[in-house]
């Protein structure tokens, strides 16, 4: 769970000194404050200054209305682990509640009512039964979520309550507000073992599915609430009385890349290929990886005579498993994969040259990487990155001096890419060319790589290295080399030992002695132990 942040804990130490601010710092907590934040809230919806008990109530609501509700599970959990010694100075009022004070409570708006509903998360079973029977005669449906919950509470009463509530409210009004929760309903199928909720859950999905309730269904297509859109897409796409090309419309303009793949999975395994055909030439456009390779397949299996145009397409595609699959389906075509992708490297558009790229490098030969080495060079940043990734594949022992010459790149993920491939073979005889380049007018990202890089060399020789960039002209690369110094030297004995050699001590003696300053006496001792070591 989230902590409180730095301002809302100063905000906090303010709201228990001050009497003037109260109300400006309430509701400044509730534009900032999280779950931890509303458990120090409760005690201020039980003042008796109705000023600022609205206030907290305003706030609590405030704070709840963001929460999702697994957020809300959360909460539930924490504030029932509460004991009467937690926090009891700023929480005296929240332990002290008593059923009677819930029953005095009057519920006048929704800020009441998430206060009540807080209250049946209380540890005292007392306070909860309390909670709900007050929750029990709302009818604004904001009280289900509460109630859901209380499904599973320990105590038999209790959860008899929460079901008598849940149950009275099977009616048309309360779909929206049971879809608003389904997260709940998911969680009580799958974790909630004090009952058995079979036939509960099985009536709510009834009314999910029963004719009169499209309306809310789909209303649910625009919620804002990730898994209430994902349930209404997947029980919308195969109801009997709703068109599919309406479901598919709404699905594929959709953000959320589950919910497309879910309906163009649905969509797949139909034998209505007039309908697949429609859609196909969209899907396979689509910007998630995992729905153009489900189109790719569909073409194969669906619509054979139109999918080899799909598959010579799909050659050029930007995911490697795409231009896997499409070269297994199109092997029997005795295509060579290696000139098509060498001849687009010539005077194809610039969004295709990185993909033609790559394509040489998984399919080509050694020599072609004469072919990718002027790349290197490009000006445009996936190029670069491409170009390094190919001659990777293609042939990367010969390439090192160049690859470490590809760090200086200012295109920060082409020198990523490069020190990944580095970082398994860079070798100690590498380190001056290394070092001539850290102490080069080069970027930060260039010598944080290097940096790493240094880690990557043998154990006994990189220490030296990361003790000489303690001393690099720029503070950053300074205290990250510090960084990876402290944590060689966790290292040492836990995860890795070794025996240096003499030449070995001699060179980190005199490192040490070089940069001793700019090190912590602790790390400073540390190195010392270590040479001290026979």
């Amino acid at each position: 769970m989230k902590q409180m942040t730095p301002e809302e804990q100063r905000l906090f130490e303010e709201l228990y000194r001050s009497d003037d601010r109260k109300v400006e710092i309430l509701h400044s907590l509730a534009r900032m404050g999280g779950m931890i934040t509303l458990t120090f809230l409760l005690p201020f919806a039980l003042e008796k200054r109705e000023e600022i008990r609205k206030a907290a109530l305003a706030a609590i609501h405030q704070i709840m209305s963001r929460l999702r509700k697994q957020d809300v599970i959360s909460l539930d959990q924490y504030i029932r682990r509460l004991t009467p010694y937690s926090n009891r100075n700023q929480l005296a009022a929240w332990h002290e509640l008593l059923p009677e004070d819930i029953r005095a409570f009057p519920i006048h708006d929704e800020s009441d009512l998430s206060f009540i509903g807080i209250c049946s998360f209380h540890r005292n079973g007392y306070v909860r039964e309390a909670a709900i029977e007050a929750l029990l005669k709302q009818i604004t449906g904001a009280e289900i979520p509460f109630l859901l919950i209380r499904l599973n509470d320990w105590q038999p009463k209790i959860r008899y309550l929460a079901f008598k509530a849940c149950k009275l409210r099977f009616r048309p009004n309360y779909v929206k507000y049971f879809l608003d929760s389904i997260f709940l309903l998911k969680h009580l199928s799958a974790y909630y073992n004090r009952e058995k909720f079979t036939d509960f859950l099985e009536e709510i999905e009834a009314m999910f599915r029963h004719p009169d309730n499209r309306d809310v269904l789909r209303s649910g297509f625009r919620s804002k609430d990730p898994v209430v859109r994902r349930f209404c897409f997947d029980l919308a796409i195969n109801l009997p009385d709703i068109d599919p090309d309406e479901v598919i419309v709404e699905a594929l303009i959709q953000k959320d890349a589950l919910i497309r793949l879910q309906t163009v999975k649905h969509m797949c395994k139909q034998d209505e290929n007039n309908r697949l055909r429609r859609w196909l030439d969209r899907i396979r456009c689509d910007v998630f990886p995992p729905i153009r390779q489900l189109a790719l397949q569909a073409y194969v299996d669906h619509l054979p005579e139109e999918a080899t145009d799909a598959l010579l397409a799909a050659l050029l595609d930007g995911h490697k498993s795409i231009r896997e699959m499409a070269r297994f389906y199109l092997k029997e075509k005795k295509i060579d994969f290696a000139a098509y992708y060498r001849e687009k490297l010539v005077g194809a558009e610039e969004q295709v040259i990185p993909i033609a790229i790559v394509g040489v490098g998984e399919t080509g030969v050694k020599a072609d990487d004469q072919l990718i080495v002027p790349f290197l060079r490009h000006e445009n940043e996936r190029i670069q990155r491409a170009a390094v990734k190919a001659l990777a594949m293609l042939n990367p022992e010969d390439h090192i001096e160049v690859f470490i010459r590809a760090l200086q790149t200012n295109k920060r993920s082409a020198s990523r890419e490069t020190r990944q491939i580095l970082a398994d073979r860079v070798e100690l005889h590498h380190a001056d060319m290394l070092w001539e380049m850290i102490e080069k007018d080069v970027g930060l990202h260039v010598k944080k790589n290097i940096l790493f890089l240094f880690s990557r060399i043998n154990k006994a020789d990189s220490i030296s290295l990361l003790l000489r960039a303690c001393v690099v002209q720029e503070k950053e690369i300074r205290d990250e080399a510090i960084l990876y110094v402290e944590h060689w030297l966790q290292g040492y004995n836990r995860r890795f030992y070794l025996r240096l050699k003499d030449e070995q001590r001699e060179k980190i003696s005199h490192t040490l002695g070089e940069v001793r300053e700019f090190l912590s006496e602790d790390i400073a001792d540390s190195v010392e132990a270590l040479l001290a070591k026979r």
